[in-house]
């Protein structure tokens, strides 16, 4: 395989949320996270309100841009989730990248 094919394409998708005080925030992911996430849960903005929600219980000492990380990084681990759904937005997936290392 052409080490070319494990690149992520370049773009961001934008969900506005809303914060702990009321107010409207944006959560950025990458687009091939969302295009991920858009394919395999019902309500993407929901489950990242939900994500944001949480991380104020579970974790209330996290500054905005930690907390954002925090939410971009768990949106990558679910989004690797779904290897099949990876590989038809990118072409290739976890597995794919593995076997072009042997």
């Amino acid at each position: 395989m052409d080490i070319e094919l494990f690149t992520y394409p370049e773009g961001k998708t934008n969900y506005q949320i809303i914060d702990e005080d009321g107010n409207k925030t944006t959560i950025t992911l990458e687009k091939w996270v969302a295009d991920v996430l858009q394919d395999e849960l019902p309500d993407v903005h929901k489950s990242i309100q939900s994500a944001y929600d949480n991380s104020l219980n579970e974790k209330p000492d996290l500054k905005r841009k930690q907390r954002g990380n925090y939410i971009r990084e768990m949106s990558v681990r679910t989004a690797n989730k779904y290897q099949e759904t990876k590989k038809k937005i990118l072409g290739w997936n976890d597995d794919d990248f593995l076997e072009s290392l042997k």
